[in-house]
């Protein structure tokens, strides 16, 4: 199956919703995962647990489709491979089922959503072109990100650096990303005068206790097996590339350890392992690369089957 996902065949995207409506419909018979995740920090406080059930499902099942086609999108616009490849989409939903939020929908799946088209604006940014619309746009998704996962705040730091790393300094280019992110909070004042607290108070949990320490450490060795494997194809790769190719690769390669480094803290200081998700999106662009132009491709492959049995096997664990 994977090889499909790896070549320019459109037509295998047609498994990503069946794959996406098969999780959903073994929650329905086996729900326990579902409840490992706690807590809601949208600055609008929407209270997405009020939501029925079915309507939920259905929202995430549209949320985590949309979500792995915008990062297939995303990846083949900025052309990231020499073709056409949807490994990126596979990767998306075998990494979000590994967390509760693919199975209700909530802030977290559409704070990625912003997450993607704020990247996507930020890689559409050239070195010799005005970047005043991209710069503008990317705060602004980013900004809606945030309304609804405050963590994502914290990313405005990084588009500064990432602006800078593509583009000489503008000013008018480095104070748009605010302005666009104010603009998706000024309502917030009308509904919560104080919601910037939730800016350093992180209170999502999520539990995996039940499993057991080697359950939870084998998602963990295949996920970092396949960074490394994809790493040093993107070494390769970056030595043999053009300017513009090293700038969006190094800037994926910062978000991803940003987003580690974001995540680590979090876990350390709040004693939280939710805010990991926030790397999820990254991750689906330096993935492939530990499959695409590999000599021994069963390697990658079998640690993706893995990812894959065991997004099955948490259903049936007690």
């Amino acid at each position: 199956m994977i090889k499909y996902f790896a070549n320019n065949e459109p037509l295998v995207l047609i498994f990503i919703p069946l794959m996406v409506l098969g999780h959903l419909f073994l929650d329905i018979y086996f729900p326990s995962f579902e409840l490992l995740a706690q807590g809601q920090e949208n600055l609008w406080e929407v209270d997405f647990h009020a939501i029925p059930n079915w309507l939920s499902r259905v929202g995430a099942f549209v949320f985590v489709c949309i979500n792995a086609f915008l990062v297939n999108r995303l990846f083949n616009t900025h052309e990231f491979y020499d073709r056409n490849v949807y490994l990126p989409s596979l990767i998306y939903i075998l990494l979000i089922f590994l967390f509760p939020m693919s199975l209700r929908m909530g802030e977290d799946l559409i704070g990625h959503t912003f997450f993607i088209l704020s990247l996507h604006q930020l890689l559409n940014i050239k070195q010799n072109e005005d970047a005043r619309k991209q710069a503008f746009l990317s705060g602004l998704f980013i900004g809606l990100a945030t309304s609804f996962l405050p963590v994502y705040i914290y990313f405005v730091l990084f588009m500064w650096a990432s602006l800078l790393t593509i583009r000489p300094f503008v000013f008018r280019e480095v104070i748009l990303p605010v302005f666009g992110v104010l603009i998706s909070h000024v309502w917030l004042f009308l509904i919560d005068p104080f919601f910037f607290e939730s800016y350093i108070t992180f209170e999502s949990t999520l539990n995996y206790a039940r499993y057991g320490n080697i359950a939870l450490l084998i998602p963990h060795v295949v996920v970092l097996l396949l960074v490394l494997l994809g790493n040093k194809k993107v070494l390769d790769r970056r030595a043999k590339s053009s300017i513009r190719y090293k700038r969006i690769l190094n800037i994926i390669v910062y978000t991803l350890l940003f987003s580690i480094i974001v995540g680590a803290l979090i876990m350390v200081l709040f004693d939280s392992y939710f805010y990991f998700t926030i790397g999820a999106v990254v991750l689906c662009i330096i993935l492939p690369y530990a499959y695409l132009e590999v000599k021994n491709k069963w390697i990658p492959a079998g640690l993706l089957y893995v990812l894959l049995a065991l997004n099955i096997i948490k259903f049936f664990y007690s």
